[in-house]
C-alpha cells in the first residue's frame, strides 16, 4: 500500500551578501556562507537542534493563525464558504471556557450508547460506528492505491490505534493513563478496568507488525476477497461494517493478517464487559485535546498553547478549506508557475543525463526515460479542491467536540467514496498549508504544498541563482530517487517492479562506494565517524541534485539572462550565488548529544557534512571560486565522486 516520506531537504534564501560570512570558500565554504547565521542563532531553550527550516515552520504557524483569526472575525461570511468553515472550527477551539464548562457533556450520546452494550453484536455496532468518525478500534479500515496495481484505489486493512507498550514492564504508567482517562469520563470503577483494557489491547497488538514492517509495502502486500476475508476473521460482521460504509464488497488489502485473527480471537474469548470499557477509554482517548482543560492535560496536546492546538485542529480537520485560503492569500499563480517551470527544466535535465549516464545499459535508459516521462510534481495546490459546503449544517461555533467528529465523518465518507473506483492523483494526503512534502513511489509522485515551499525559503523576489541552488537542489535530489537503487523497485506506473539490471546495480554500487567511502572518513567528533553506508542513499541524492540544478540553472540563464535587482548578491556571479543558497539551504546547529544521535541512525548527514561531501567533488564549484589545486574544498580529479 501507498507510503510515503517527507522530502528531506530544506531552504533558507536569506538575501545573499556580497561574499560568504567568514573565512575562505575554498577552505570550508559551510563555514563561509553559514557563519553569520550560526553566529546569530544559538539553539533556543528547549531545543535539540536549530535551522531556518525549524523557524520556518513557527512561521507558517503563524501565517496560519492570522489567517484563521482573520476568518474567525468575519461572521458574516457565506454558509459553507472555506472561510465560514475554517472560522467556525477555529473559534470553537479558541473558545475555551466553553470548552471547560461543558465537560464531557459533548460525548454524552456517545458515552450512553457505549453503556447499552450488552452483547458481542453491540461490540461491533459501536465499533462501526466509531470508526466512521476515524476511531479505529481493533483495526483500521481506509483507502490506498493497490500495491500491485496502483491505478486501484482498494480499501486497505491495517492495525488500529494501539498505545499499549510493547514491553509487558512498561504497562504500568500506560495503566495508570487509562484509569485516569476513564475517571474522567465518569466510569465509578476505572482504576480497576484499567488492566483489563490494557490487557486486551496488548492481546491485540500482539498481532501487529513492527514498525519497520509495517511500513514496507511489500510486507503487507496481501490481496484478499470478501470471502477470505469473512474467513479470516469470521467473528467480524464484516457484511453490516461494508454496508453501513457503503463499501463495495470487492477485493481488500490486508495488511497484516494476524491481526485480524487475533481480533477474532478477543472478539470470540474477552467479555463485552472488558469491551465495553475499551470502548469507552479509545472515545476518550480520541476525544481529549477537543474537550475541557483535564482532558487536554491527559492527552498528547498538554503544555501546547491553545493557538497552537486550534490552528493544527483547524488544518487537520479542514485541510482543503484552510488551504484555499491560504494559497489565496500566501501564494499567487505567479509564484506557482515559477516552480513549475523550474521542475520541467530539471527533468528535462535529468532527462539529457539519463541518456549518457555511463553506467546504464541501453533498456535501463529506456525505462528511466519512459519513469521521467510519468512524473508527476504536483506543486502549491491540488488541482481540484474538496467541496466541503456540505459540512455547514454541523459546523458550529457552541461545541468544538461537535465539529471535530463532523468533520472526521466527512473524511471518512469521502475516503470510502473512493474506494473501487480508478486512484485520483490530485487528492493530497497533506493540506497546501502544510509544512511538510512528500514522494509517493507508487504515484511516481511528489508533492510540494505552498506552506512547505515558504517554510523553505521561497521568495518571489529571489533571482534564479537562489532559486535553483535552494529549492532546485532539493528537487532535483529527490528527482533522482525515483531513478536510484531504491526508485528500480518501482516502475514508471509505481507497480512494483525491477527495472535494473544486475550490471546496473553493480555499476551503480561501484559509483556510490566513492560517496560511502568519503562520508565514513567525515568525524562528529574524535573517534565518532558517519556510517558511509547508512548515508549513503541521501548523499548520492545530494551529489547528483546539486549537479543538476548547476546545469538546468545554465540552461535557464542562457534561455532568459535575468537582470539581478540592485543589492542582490553585489559582487557575485550567478554561479557563486548559486552555491552560496546551497550551502545556505543546509544551515543548522545541533546539540552534541544530537549530533552523535544523528551520526549513528539518522540517513541524513548533518548538514555540514553534505555542503563539504558534494562540494569537493565538483570542478564547477573550483571554477566559480577559483580554488587552487590542494585546496581543501577540491578534490583531486581521480578521487572525484561522481554518480548522476
Amino acid at each position: 500500500m501507498t507510503k510515503y516520506r517527507a522530502a528531506g531537504w530544506l531552504l533558507f534564501l536569506a538575501p545573499m551578501l556580497a561574499a560568504g560570512d567568514a573565512g575562505e570558500p575554498c577552505t570550508d565554504f559551510y563555514v563561509y556562507a553559514n557563519a553569520g547565521w550560526l553566529a546569530a542563532n544559538p539553539i533556543p531553550e528547549g531545543q535539540s537542534r536549530w535551522s531556518p527550516r525549524i523557524a520556518g515552520r513557527a512561521a507558517n504557524r503563524r501565517r496560519l493563525q492570522a489567517l484563521l483569526e482573520e476568518s474567525a472575525a468575519r461572521r458574516g461570511a457565506p454558509n459553507g464558504s472555506p472561510e465560514r468553515l475554517a472560522g467556525d472550527v477555529y473559534a470553537s477551539c479558541m473558545d475555551e471556557p466553553r470548552v471547560d464548562a461543558a465537560g464531557t457533556k459533548p460525548l454524552a450520546p456517545l458515552l450512553a450508547e457505549i453503556d447499552t452494550v450488552r452483547t458481542k453484536a453491540d461490540v461491533q455496532r459501536l465499533m462501526r460506528r466509531l470508526h466512521a468518525m476515524g476511531v479505529s478500534i481493533g483495526f483500521a479500515a481506509a483507502g490506498s492505491p493497490a500495491y500491485r496495481d496502483p491505478s486501484r484505489f482498494v480499501l486497505n486493512v491495517a492495525a488500529g490505534s494501539f498505545g499499549v507498550p510493547a514491553a509487558a514492564g512498561e504497562r504500568d504508567a500506560y495503566r495508570k493513563h487509562v484509569a485516569a482517562l476513564l475517571a474522567l469520563g465518569g466510569a465509578a470503577d476505572g482504576a480497576d478496568a484499567a488492566g483489563e483494557v490494557v490487557a486486551l489491547e496488548a492481546r491485540l497488538a500482539e498481532g501487529a507488525l513492527d514498525p519497520a514492517a509495517a511500513g514496507d509495502p511489500a510486507q503487507t502486500d496481501h490481496p484478499t476477497t470478501f470471502e477470505q476475508l469473512s474467513e479470516l476473521a469470521p467473528s467480524v460482521d464484516w457484511a453490516a461494517y461494508f454496508d453501513e460504509a457503503k463499501l463495495p464488497r470487492a477485493d481488500v488489502n490486508v495488511a497484516e493478517p494476524r491481526l485480524l485473527r487475533q481480533l477474532d480471537r478477543s472478539l470470540r474469548e474477552t467479555s463485552v464487559a472488558v469491551w465495553r470499557a475499551y470502548l469507552r477509554f479509545q472515545l476518550l482517548e480520541a476525544a481529549a485535546p477537543y474537550l475541557s482543560r483535564p482532558f487536554v492535560d491527559a492527552s498528547p496536546a498538554k503544555g501546547k498553547p491553545r493557538g497552537e492546538l486550534c490552528v493544527e485542529t483547524t488544518e487537520a480537520l479542514l485541510g482543503d478549506a484552510v488551504g484555499k485560503l491560504y494559497v489565496q492569500r500566501y501564494f499567487p499563480p505567479a509564484d506557482r508557475a515559477r516552480i513549475e517551470a523550474m521542475i520541467e527544466n530539471l527533468v528535462a535535465t535529468l532527462k539529457q543525463d539519463v541518456a549518457g549516464v555511463p553506467w546504464m545499459a541501453p533498456e535501463t535508459r529506456k525505462r528511466a526515460l519512459d519513469k521521467l516521462a510519468t512524473y508527476d510534481a504536483q506543486v502549491a495546490a491540488p488541482h481540484f479542491w474538496r467541496d466541503d459546503a456540505g459540512l455547514a449544517p454541523q459546523i458550529q461555533r457552541e461545541s468544538l467536540w461537535a465539529n471535530v467528529a463532523a468533520a472526521r465523518r466527512s473524511s471518512v465518507d469521502a475516503d470510502r467514496r473512493r474506494v473501487g473506483k480508478p486512484t485520483d492523483r490530485n487528492v493530497w494526503q497533506l493540506p497546501a498549508s502544510s509544512s511538510l512534502a512528500y514522494i509517493d513511489p507508487q504515484l511516481n509522485q511528489i508533492v510540494l504544498p505552498a506552506g512547505f515551499l515558504l517554510v523553505i525559503g521561497y521568495r518571489p523576489d529571489a533571482d534564479d541563482a537562489e532559486l535553483y541552488g535552494g529549492i532546485g537542489v532539493g528537487i532535483a535530489h529527490d528527482l533522482t530517487h525515483a531513478l536510484d537503487a531504491g526508485g528500480a523497485d518501482f516502475d514508471a506506473q509505481g507497480r512494483p517492479a525491477r527495472w535494473w539490471s544486475d550490471a546496473d546495480r553493480r555499476e551503480f554500487l561501484v559509483r556510490a562506494a566513492c560517496v560511502d567511502e568519503e562520508y565514513a572518513a567525515f568525524e562528529v567528533e574524535p573517534g565518532l565517524h558517519l556510517d558511509g553506508k547508512k548515508v549513503e542513499s541521501e548523499a548520492v541524492g545530494d551529489l547528483g541534485g546539486v549537479r543538476l540544478a548547476y546545469r538546468a540553472l545554465a540552461t535557464a540563464l542562457a534561455r532568459r539572462p535575468e537582470v539581478v535587482p540592485a543589492g542582490v548578491g553585489a559582487g557575485t556571479t550567478a554561479e557563486q550565488r548559486f552555491f552560496l543558497a546551497f550551502a545556505r539551504s543546509r544551515a543548522e546547529t545541533l546539540r552534541p548529544e544530537t549530533e552523535r544521535e544523528v551520526a549513528k541512525s539518522d540517513p541524513h548527514p548533518p548538514g555540514r557534512f553534505r555542503v563539504l561531501g558534494t562540494l569537493v567533488n565538483m570542478p564547477e564549484f573550483q571554477e566559480a571560486f577559483a580554488c587552487k589545486t590542494g585546496a581543501k574544498m577540491v578534490r583531486p580529479p581521480e578521487k572525484r565522486c561522481t554518480v548522476w
